[in-house]
């Protein structure tokens, strides 16, 4: 119960925290309120001319209205990142640009990501004008003077776009145009079977707790992952490891855990790390948290009849590791 209740109030405070003020009706923006989960700024190197920020959404449906019958939640979102990179070019004039990631879903659906150069933006700017300015919290990410990662909320006093009456037409044939960047990060890279018979057999009779495992794994061979099982009366947990029989730190790929009576994980103190409610398969409702150090480890944490379950991958997006646990939930109880 405590670990449900913390979970709950933070959740709440989250989204409290980056909701979004409601604009002027002369704003491309204007609505009851704009709901962000996250803006997030990665300036560990400001001296890099392209800096990535990620926009990250509650809404499942971005097609959806924006309080305008002719304004969607997707037009409201594309200019809200030309307003913030039009911001931020004219903070810092050596800028070429930002790197946008665009998600929906708190973070589970990948919308595309865009390319916005300070030009453009600056031309996008002057074609519509500015209006009335908005508070705008964004969750900076850098490194403090001793090389040390930190982050900071700061918020930031940003102009609209008057985007209004006969320029909504314009604006929504210009977000039609504007084509979503190439992914090459791997995102979309094949999946493999995932052994699940034979880790099941492993685990069979040596714990208590209902097993769920995936089907599948998001890598293009499962081959080359070492499993590493171990179980008992009041959980299991399988390590991933990429090598055969390395252990090592290095060869860490991920895990697949269950504990009985185990809390949700309470907010990491660390500087870089992320924390958000995510809806799974079946309608469960998890954590996502990002834990960072000398690398990164993506979490994905859920309970069900007092277990908690949880998924974690090394260097993986949210997309990820909700896949995987997606994956345990639809195969069911083994």
């Amino acid at each position: 119960m405590r670990g449900r209740w913390l979970f709950a109030a933070i959740f709440a405070c989250v989204v409290t925290a980056f909701t979004i003020a409601p604009l002027t009706p002369n704003s491309a923006l204007a609505r009851t309120e704009l709901p962000i989960t996250e803006i997030r700024w990665f300036n560990y190197s400001p001296e890099d001319s392209w800096q990535p920020i990620q926009f990250i959404v509650p809404d499942r449906n971005t097609a959806k209205s924006a309080g305008s019958r002719k304004l969607r939640l997707y037009d409201v979102h594309i200019a809200k990142m030309f307003e913030i990179s039009h911001f931020l070019c004219d903070r810092d004039r050596a800028s070429e640009g930002y790197n946008w990631s665009y998600q929906a879903e708190n973070g589970n659906i990948e919308m595309g990501r865009f390319k916005i150069s300070c030009n453009l933006a600056r031309s996008i700017a002057k074609a519509y004008g500015l209006g009335k300015p908005e508070i705008t919290v964004i969750r900076r990410s850098f490194n403090l003077k001793n090389g040390r990662p930190s982050f900071a909320l700061e918020k930031y006093s940003i102009p609209t776009f008057n985007i209004a009456k006969n320029r909504v037409v314009q604006w929504r044939d210009f977000v039609q145009k504007l084509t979503p960047i190439p992914d090459n990060s791997g995102a979309n890279q094949a999946n493999s079977i995932f052994p699940a018979i034979n880790i099941f057999r492993q685990i069979k009779g040596k714990t208590r707790v209902p097993v769920f495992l995936p089907s599948i794994l998001p890598l293009s061979n499962t081959q080359q992952v070492d499993f590493d099982v171990q179980a008992g009366a009041h959980g299991y947990i399988v390590g991933m490891y990429l090598g055969k029989g390395c252990r090592a730190g290095a060869c860490y790929f991920g895990t697949i855990e269950a504990k009985r009576n185990e809390p949700f994980s309470p907010p990491s103190q660390l500087p870089q790390d992320t924390y958000r409610s995510v809806e799974l398969a079946g309608g469960f409702r998890g954590i996502y948290f990002n834990n960072c150090g000398a690398y990164c480890t993506a979490f994905v944490e859920w309970q069900r009849l007092g277990v908690l379950y949880r998924v974690t991958r090394r260097n993986a997006r949210q997309q990820e590791v909700v896949q995987i646990a997606n994956s345990a939930l639809q195969a069911g109880q083994r």
